[in-house]
């Protein structure tokens, strides 16, 4: 069970192609996984501005996992200089435990991100915004 979800979500993210998309194809056996995140000293010159809107699917260290409007996974990197609802995360807190206090799955946002070449030539979205969606009441009887 675990290989195929490995193998959905490896075919979700490069079905993708608008989007940056970091994958470590030398990991060991024939599954891959996401690559880490490069430090924040790393990132290179910020690219074109692009934006989309989606429900939150969850987090992982440095990264939202957001549906793009494909329905594919999106990865977006999240610094501690992105905007989430028009704050940044403290530099005390750790940006995984920020985005799963405050972005919980299923979740509706909108990323407004840059895809920029880090040092070793991998590209990644790196979020610039991050703004929750306000959810609506359903109708009064």
């Amino acid at each position: 069970m675990k290989r195929w979800t490995q193998h959905l979500l490896l075919g979700l993210l490069l079905s993708t192609p608008p989007m940056a998309l970091a994958v470590d194809t030398q990991a060991g056996g024939d599954s891959a996984r996401p690559s880490p995140a490069p430090s924040p000293d790393a990132e290179g010159t910020p690219g074109t501005l692009s934006a989309f809107s989606g429900p939150v699917l969850g987090a992982a260290p440095g990264t939202l996992f957001v549906t793009g409007p494909s329905g594919a996974a999106i990865p977006i990197r999240v610094t501690h200089q992105t905007r989430i609802a028009g704050m940044t995360v403290p530099r005390d807190q750790d940006i995984e435990t920020y985005l799963r206090e405050h972005l919980k799955p299923g979740r509706s946002v909108r990323v407004q991100f840059d895809v920029r070449p880090f040092s070793d030539g991998t590209p990644q979205n790196v979020a610039s915004t991050v703004e929750p969606k306000a959810s609506r009441a359903p109708p009064s009887p």
